[in-house]
């Protein structure tokens, strides 16, 4: 487990393979650019091929989990390349109501960490839709650097065509996860969601 201020990092295990069809059917799987509507036997053949590049050392797959114990998305690092010390970043936030809370964030800095620090990687890569704004905001802010555009590559479910952005960030960039916690007030978030919480229990 790789523990966080507002999330953990857990194996991703039955509980999300559980809600795997839900997520991708719902906003997350749109910026995913996922391909038609997935099932669970859609699902399932994607979880073998996941399998083998796990177990080959090509990908790990992280669970995101509330401190709660909720499970609500996923980050994944792929295409690890031990040669080059390169990776590229997935990462989605399954349910909606955890947007732009910091819980985003927070398991970015995780992910970065553990691939500078226990992976010793040395640059970290990404790609999202020219319309995800929010998306963009919040790679910005966790130090990522946007490198390259794919003009109109992506078409959307609503028929339009979209930029496809490419992020990058250096080892050599990265000043270290507590200090990104601290620009990025995570602390002050993660208090805050604490006494939501503690006043939740209260008036029930």
């Amino acid at each position: 487990m790789l523990p966080g201020l507002l999330v953990n990092l857990v194996a991703y295990d039955e509980d999300f393979m559980a809600r795997e069809v839900g997520w991708m059917n719902g906003p997350m799987g749109e910026w995913w650019g996922a391909d038609g509507l997935a099932t669970e036997s859609s699902q399932r053949q994607r979880r073998e091929q996941r399998r083998a590049d796990v177990e080959a050392g090509r990908a790990t797959r992280f669970g995101v989990q509330t401190k709660t114990g909720e499970p609500i998305g996923i980050f994944v690092l792929r295409d690890i390349d031990p040669y080059h010390r390169t990776a590229e970043v997935g990462a989605g936030i399954g349910d909606p109501a955890y947007w732009s809370g910091g819980y985003g964030s927070d398991c970015m800095l995780l992910v970065v960490q553990y691939a500078f620090d226990w992976l010793d990687l040395r640059r970290l890569f990404l790609t999202t839709r020219g319309d995800n704004f929010r998306a963009q905001r919040q790679i910005e802010k966790c130090g990522f650097r946007r490198e390259a555009a794919s003009r109109l590559k992506i078409l959307t479910s609503q028929g339009q065509y979209q930029d496809s952005l490419y992020y990058g960030l250096m080892r050599s960039e990265w000043p270290g996860r507590d200090e990104m916690v601290e620009r990025l007030k995570l602390r002050e978030k993660a208090e805050a969601q604490k006494l939501r919480a503690a006043e939740g229990q209260h008036h029930e």
